[in-house]
């Protein structure tokens, strides 16, 4: 049997997508959904818009930014192969709260509310197993946001670097991509990267950030 670039079947992040768990629905997805490709940098859906389905990454990078009433902007989420974008926003009956954009060449599935709220009609448990990974979600946002209150801006910093390295390991991150998922500015990573420089921490080249000390920096925010 040959497939097709879009065919569940033979997707790689299938796995991990809540999704595509039931496998007789598979061929019913593959034949609904609609596959996009985003350059880096493009935007996926914007911060107020209304969701008109569900997006799942079956390649690449995106991140989930929210942008403030004063123009600035926080990283909330990086999602990989296998996750599912705007599900909360679909559910809950209300416009996206943040826009989803592409860090590297990435591929996109999509599929319609119409689709998705008969799938879950007719299979609780692939709802259910949403509804895990929303609750997952909101543990780690919850902790995230506990830890951004507790530590000082340069100990986020040096735990946004080991979070960085340690699930998105061959990204390059810019300053202000680790200052949006710091919760801080990007004048304020320069300075705390030469900081750490100078303890032996890390080594800077242009836009590459080597880890040298990673207890060392660990210690920062533990």
């Amino acid at each position: 049997m040959s497939h097709s670039e879009n065919d569940c079947e033979v997707c790689g992040s299938r796995g991990t997508n809540p999704l595509c768990s039931l496998d007789h629905r598979l061929e019913e997805i593959s034949q609904t959904k609609t596959s996009s490709h985003f350059k880096a940098g493009q935007t996926i859906f914007y911060q107020g818009n209304e969701p008109l389905g569900l997006f799942t990454v079956e390649k690449g990078l995106v991140k989930i930014e929210s942008t403030n009433e004063h123009g600035q902007s926080h990283t909330l989420r990086l999602m990989g192969p296998g996750n599912v974008l705007g599900y909360r926003s679909l559910f809950s009956k209300e416009p996206y709260q943040a826009s989803a954009i592409a860090l590297e060449n990435s591929k996109l599935c999509f599929l319609p509310k119409s689709f998705i709220l008969t799938l879950f009609q007719a299979e609780p448990q692939m709802a259910l197993q949403l509804a895990e990974r929303l609750a997952k979600d909101l543990r780690e946002a919850e902790s995230k946001w506990i830890r951004q209150v507790d530590n000082e801006a340069p100990d986020r910093v040096a735990e946004a670097l080991i979070f960085l390295s340690e699930k998105f390991g061959e990204q390059n991150w810019t300053r202000k991509e680790i200052a949006q998922w710091a919760g801080t500015t990007p004048e304020t990573v320069i300075r705390a990267l030469a900081r750490f420089e100078k303890e032996g921490l890390v080594t800077q080249e242009k836009r590459s950030i080597q880890i040298l000390n990673r207890p060392g920096l660990i210690e920062k925010f533990s």
